[in-house]
């Protein structure tokens, strides 16, 4: 009787918050319409659809039309974890210049969460190994991926961002997630992941391309240093894998099968195109 009062009372917070979620989401894209002075715009629009079908013709006109409802859809997938979950994970945010100052290193990346179907679908493929696993997300960012990890049965979250920007909003959007936890021991660390020291126990190591070949090559020279003081079993998950040769050199892992990820409109976006030039894939190695 008991577990039914709450797998009913879950229901009823899932529909509350998809409902709310609903709401929110409808007001951002009224918020955009609005800002974007829609009148205006449709005339806009018009006018360089009259350009585009006197320069490309109409076939090339149709695909360039198509791409731009594409992103639009993509946009909405994206806006959607937000609103249901009350936090801000959106948004490309372009960060470092090669000429700034020492802490605008552009071997750091710019922040881009990975979309939230992916990681879930990700996850799922380790949930055998959650229970007795820390989560260390590298290149937290505003901590999308941290929220969701929360939801499985990890012993621990947390996010390693050298950007306190980001680091702040990561903090934010943990006080205010509205989604169900099982791990509720959920941080984000302001430092650089290669300094970063790993705490004890199994771990699940998790990167979406934060920082070029020299950082990930640093980072792992310290994930193997501390494999080494205390053997134990370390996952490392990749999404978009860019640099997954770098691992392959390391002899202390070796790579598991990976499942193919679930189609999600977000992968359609050009942003989600043009990240890294690599396929929306995974790939996932553990210690020997």
């Amino acid at each position: 009787m008991r577990n039914s009062v709450k797998a009913l009372q879950d229901q009823m917070t899932n529909l509350v918050s998809r409902i709310t979620g609903t709401a929110r989401l409808l007001r951002r894209c009224a918020t955009r319409t609005s800002r974007a002075r829609a009148g205006a715009w449709v005339m806009e629009y018009a006018r360089k659809t009259l350009v585009r079908l006197r320069t490309h013709g109409p076939a090339r006109t149709a695909m360039l039309c198509l791409a731009g409802l594409r992103d639009l859809s993509g946009w909405m997938a994206e806006q959607w974890f937000d609103c249901v979950s009350g936090v801000d994970t959106t948004g490309r945010e372009f960060l470092y210049r090669a000429d700034g100052p020492p802490e605008s290193n552009p071997l750091y990346l710019d922040y881009q969460p990975t979309p939230a179907r992916t990681v879930r679908a990700l996850l799922e493929q380790l949930d055998a190994h959650a229970a007795s696993s820390t989560f260390v997300d590298f290149g937290s960012g505003k901590g999308r991926v941290l929220l969701i990890a929360s939801q499985f049965s990890f012993s621990r979250v947390i996010g390693v961002e050298f950007d306190a920007k980001l680091h702040d909003t990561a903090c934010r959007n943990i006080r205010s997630f509205r989604g169900r936890r099982r791990c509720p021991d959920v941080t984000s660390v302001l430092g650089r992941a290669e300094e970063f020291a790993l705490p004890a126990g199994d771990l699940v190591l998790y990167f979406f391309h934060p920082f070029e070949a020299g950082i990930l090559e640093r980072t792992l020279e310290n994930v193997v240093r501390s494999y080494r003081e205390n053997p134990r079993r370390i996952l490392l998950v990749f999404f978009r894998p860019s640099h997954a040769a770098v691992v392959e050199r390391f002899e202390e892992f070796r790579r598991l099968p990976a499942k193919p990820l679930p189609f999600d409109v977000v992968r359609l976006s050009s942003d989600y195109r043009d990240v890294t030039g690599t396929p929306y894939g995974a790939a996932i190695f553990v210690t020997r």
